[in-house]
């Protein structure tokens, strides 16, 4: 959704395990393969380290899923109320990132209506979250470091806001497919 940067070197925090178990690094395993799966698990270093040894690095490191078998990766963070980082560098990243926006399946009308909306997210006013996309999820938007007082998952970044989205339960996705229309839909007007 946006440009973001990459880390050409690791910090401490990200580095191998044994910095990471001295940093109190938070790790989990991601899945991005397909768009029904999204696994999210949290991983505690002390057992990685048992496994792989304190030297093991999880840079670019594309384990298989448990639940679906796809390639996963590994995310990290630094601590509570920071946000998780993908632990990929360069190509592989931009590349993980491009898979995980293609399974969402936002057309170039979604797209444009979420860059909108965050773009009228200032300070801590936050816009509603878009529920009638051409796709059965939310997406809202917030200023950096506000993603921990959600129950969103982190989608991207737009220009300085956190993109979050959240799949819809089984009634909100009722009333998506009952309320769902072609053609064009209103686009917001931006804020002045």
């Amino acid at each position: 959704m946006g440009a973001r940067t990459t880390n050409q070197r690791p910090m401490a925090w990200q580095g191998t395990l044994g910095q990471m178990r001295t940093h109190g690094t938070r790790v989990a395993l991601a899945c991005t393969s397909t768009p029904d799966c999204r696994r999210w698990a949290h991983l505690r270093v002390p057992e990685l380290i048992e496994k792989h040894g304190e030297d093991f690095m999880l840079w670019d490191r594309r384990p298989e899923c448990p639940s679906c078998g796809g390639p996963a990766h590994y995310m990290a963070s630094p601590g509570p109320s920071t946000p998780y980082r993908p632990l990929l560098s360069g190509l592989l990243a931009d590349e993980v990132r491009r898979q995980f926006l293609k399974s969402f399946g936002f057309t170039k009308r979604d797209v444009k209506r979420i860059q909108l909306m965050a773009e009228s997210c200032e300070g801590l006013d936050q816009p509603a979250a878009l529920a009638d996309l051409d796709v059965p999820y939310r997406v809202g938007a917030c200023a950096p470091g506000l993603e921990s007082r959600s129950t969103g998952q982190i989608l991207g970044e737009w220009k300085g806001r956190t993109l979050l989205w959240w799949p819809m339960n089984e009634r909100e996705a009722e009333v998506w497919r009952r309320s769902r229309r072609t053609g064009p839909k209103p686009l917001p007007s931006p804020r002045r």
